[in-house]
């Protein structure tokens, strides 16, 4: 169960909150659980960096969370690094009646095109992440498993261009 709020013993904290990637605003009901005050949205901007764990596995989503993905760190007015863990997942897909990651695929192409992206407030460096560290939480670490990191870095005002979007596919 997600916490709505922790203090680590470092003196940071770690707030859980919700997060739509197909509206275009956050949550302010405060009848919901995990939505935003005022507060917590102009703190936002503060964000340094980003997890995001068994996320893309659905195009339309995927599509959202690379869309939100790029508007945030757009609006931040420094660097942000962003973790993606994925883990490739093979169906037999009637469209090429093979077994095939067409997620997957799909995730590589909007990492593609995240890092290819000329207009913008911020350039992405995308890397993959060596798997070969010391597992300090219990979890299967399969073959299919991957980590990847994305590096924002906000461009000077100069060479942004404003009003731009991730393109879509």
């Amino acid at each position: 169960m997600a916490q709505h709020r922790r203090t680590t013993s470092s003196g940071g904290e770690v707030k859980v909150k919700q997060l739509d990637w197909l509206q275009h605003s956050l949550c302010k009901d405060a009848d919901v659980e995990f939505s935003w005050t005022e507060e917590e949205m102009a703190d936002l901007y503060n964000t340094s960096f980003i997890i995001a764990a068994d996320v893309c596995y659905d195009d339309e989503l995927t599509d959202g969370f690379f869309r939100t993905l790029y508007c945030l760190c757009s609006c931040f007015p420094h660097s942000c690094a962003v973790f993606i863990s994925i883990e490739k997942r093979f169906n037999f897909t009637l469209r090429h009646m093979d077994i095939s990651c067409d997620a997957y695929n799909h995730f590589k192409h909007c990492l593609s095109q995240l890092q290819d992206m000329q207009d913008g407030c911020c350039r992405f460096k995308v890397e993959r992440v060596s798997l070969n560290f010391s597992q300090f939480l219990l979890y299967e670490r399969v073959e299919q498993l991957e980590l990847w990191q994305l590096s924002a870095t906000r461009l000077p005002p100069e060479k942004a261009k404003s009003g731009s979007d991730l393109p879509s596919s």
